[in-house]
């Protein structure tokens, strides 16, 4: 591999959020001359894809305020301060769709944004109850649990009706993997 590492001279936060940092870096590139990088902290997040007992895989409508749109998306959060990884996939699956989960396991790693984000976004499969239980969103979370086929959300990739990256990216590597 090419070593084309940046030499950090110094960084000064600009901001700091409940969700992310925002920090500009001076930086020494390989060649000896110095730019900035702008980097957001991101504490990374948890992506399920969860598959009930008959097939069908459990999804959420979410209102994104940044792009102004409710889309469509695979269950997914962020991972608490000190929170194991897979404790936060389970949690976020019986939170946002009220669904429990009986297996769970991680399949790939992911980072979004690498050109300004440190975020680490950890992809797992998870089996989980034919029937959901009850939903305990976090304070600020408005969505709605759907149920859907396979065909059905290569479908709403296919068609463009579901544009959330993360979840496009996620069932395409897991669809890989499980066909391997």
């Amino acid at each position: 591999m090419i070593d084309l590492t940046e030499k950090t001279l110094g960084v000064k936060r600009v901001f700091e959020g409940r969700a992310l940092i925002i920090d500009v870096a001076d930086i020494e590139l390989p060649n000896g001359r110095r730019s900035i990088r702008e980097i957001v902290r991101h504490r990374g997040a948890a992506v399920i894809i969860g598959e009930r007992p008959d097939g069908k895989f459990v999804l959420v409508y979410q209102y994104r305020r940044s792009i102004e749109e409710t889309i469509l998306e695979l269950v997914a959060g962020c991972l608490e301060e000190g929170e194991p990884i897979e404790d936060c996939a389970r949690r976020e699956m019986e939170e946002e769709s009220g669904y429990q989960v009986t297996l769970i396991e991680k399949f790939a790693e992911i980072v979004p944004c690498p050109g300004y984000s440190e975020e680490r976004l950890h992809l797992f499969y998870a089996k989980i109850s034919q029937e959901p239980g009850e939903q305990n969103p976090d304070f600020d979370e408005n969505l709605v649990t759907v149920v859907m086929s396979a065909d059905e959300i290569y479908e709403a990739i296919d068609s463009g009706r579901m544009i959330d990256a993360k979840s496009i990216a996620a069932w395409l590597l897991w669809c890989r993997k499980r066909d391997a």
